[in-house]
């Protein structure tokens, strides 16, 4: 199925997670049907935020050291959030496959 092919999976980065629910939202975004049913904007704005978030903090980016002062574990669990912050958008933007 179609919608298969925006699962996140445990082995995604937080980049391949956000460009997942991204293309998504942006498909689903030029059905005009949708449109009332949804709001795209504020979707596009937790995106982008999250995404910042995951950047601040170099999550994934092992070229990269985050100095704000949480230990690796804390990192961790901050990456598990927002991976799940995205799985949940996607599988709210998926209702609208179905």
């Amino acid at each position: 199925m179609a919608a298969d092919l925006f699962d996140i999976i445990e082995s995604d980065t937080v980049w391949d997670a956000w460009l997942n629910t991204l293309t998504l939202l942006e498909m689903l975004e030029k059905h005009q049907q949708v449109h009332h049913y949804y709001d795209f904007q504020q979707a596009h704005d937790k995106l982008a935020k999250m995404y910042e978030i995951a950047e601040s903090h170099a999550i994934d980016k092992e070229d990269r050291m985050c100095l704000c002062g949480l230990s690796d574990g804390e990192h961790a669990l901050l990456k598990r959030k927002i991976m799940r912050f995205f799985k949940l958008q996607v599988a709210n933007l998926k209702h609208f496959i179905y």
